[in-house]
């Protein structure tokens, strides 16, 4: 039994994350819970044989290094001070796990994250009950890894303290992370997304010295809904502040009124690439084209933030504000949607002096849809015009 307890975390830990597109976010979230709840059933039972009743358990199971002088064994010692510990590392977890299937509802990757959540308490437990040195510090390296691994530290020690900020608290120690600290890597999807919102309005800001870059993401209060998703996604996985952006007036030109939002994320050295692919050096400023690699990044994620950025039906097709870019730029996005994706577009003149803009073809529209409709807001279906 008392190896049970142990052994059920990483149960569910391996088949959340070897097993995962197989059971879905649902059975991950099943399996896992139910693990650690029956581990933490299993934990009382042994608080009350041991704890109560005063009755210490050792499991010796074998030699690791068995030498003349050196022996180290893989054992683990259940006294009154172990299962004491147990009830509030796994009675924690197990409510973590719970609020988690609610809080990371929106993540992609889910069944990776729930797995990494088990492990972690799998080897608290290690760390715990473990009978000698050693196997106490496979525990400890064990829960540094799967932070390592989850590429978001302080989204894991927030939701362990059940208190989400913009910097990571433990022991009441504020820890702030520098640009050159904030390496990556980065996951696929928040890649798409700055891809595809520095194609629209986004744009990247290198700071002093070049030792990072952030994100500006700005919308008009018209695509508040939007926004908030956007600023929700980068900010609960560490990217932003947790603060929700607040509604600014700009005054530009000829006295008209704008009134917009604006989201800035952290300073990253590990975007500095990105901002090298979309900006060049023009007497001293930073001017943004269509990098040349841009089919490598266009994901049907970042085409579908792209859209959300600048799209808007057009007739029985559908247009994307590309003003900023060149009438070349503007060509050679529509070469790469039709080479990646077999959309057909074209670009259409605004005006004078008024730049160009991507329009998509009334018989393209129906796989156009099918591939930027499952990334698409609801709210903003409507862009899609007679495919909504």
């Amino acid at each position: 039994m008392y190896l049970t307890i142990l052994i059920l975390p990483l149960l569910g830990s391996f088949v959340s994350g070897f097993l995962g597109r197989k059971i879905g976010v649902t059975g991950s979230h099943i399996i896992t819970c139910t693990c650690l709840i029956l581990s933490s059933i299993l934990a009382t039972i042994a608080f009350y044989e041991v704890g109560l009743c005063s009755s210490p358990v050792k499991i010796y199971l074998f030699n690791w290094i068995d030498l003349e002088y050196m022996t180290i064994s893989w054992e683990f010692l259940f006294d009154q001070l172990t299962v004491s510990m147990f009830i509030p590392v796994l009675y924690i977890s197990s409510l973590i796990h719970i609020f988690s299937t609610d809080y990371m509802a929106e993540d992609p990757h889910n069944q990776r994250f729930f797995s990494y959540l088990s492990l972690f308490t799998f080897f608290m437990l290690v760390l715990v009950s473990g009978a000698n040195y050693f196997v106490m510090f496979v525990g400890w390296e064990g829960i540094i890894e799967c932070l390592k691994w989850d590429n978001n530290e302080n989204l894991i020690y927030s939701i362990i303290c059940l208190n989400v900020k913009d910097n990571v608290k433990i022991s009441s120690k504020i820890i702030k992370l520098t640009s050159k600290e904030r390496i990556g890597p980065h996951n696929i999807d928040i890649i798409s997304m700055i891809i595809g919102s520095t194609l629209g309005d986004t744009h990247l800001e290198k700071r002093k010295n070049g030792i990072g870059t952030r994100v500006i993401f700005e919308q008009s209060n018209r695509n508040v809904e939007y926004l908030m998703w956007f600023h929700a996604y980068f900010s609960s996985r560490g990217y932003c502040s947790s603060t929700k952006p607040k509604l600014k007036i700009i005054i530009k030109q000829e006295g008209k009124v704008y009134y917009q939002y604006r989201i800035s994320s952290y300073t990253f050295s590990s975007f500095n690439w990105i901002h090298e692919m979309f900006y060049k050096s023009v007497d001293g400023k930073y001017i943004k084209f269509v990098p040349l690699n841009v089919e490598e990044y266009l994901t049907p994620l970042a085409l579908a933030i792209l859209f959300m950025d600048d799209g808007s039906s057009k007739g029985k097709g559908a247009s994307i504000a590309t003003n900023c870019f060149t009438l070349e730029e503007v060509n050679f996005l529509c070469k790469v949607l039709k080479s990646k994706y077999n959309i057909i577009a074209t670009s259409n003149k605004c005006g004078k002096d008024k730049g160009h803009i991507i329009y998509i073809h009334s018989n393209s529209m129906k796989l156009f849809t099918s591939i930027v409709k499952p990334y698409l807001l609801p709210s903003l279906y409507y862009k899609l015009g007679f495919y909504k």
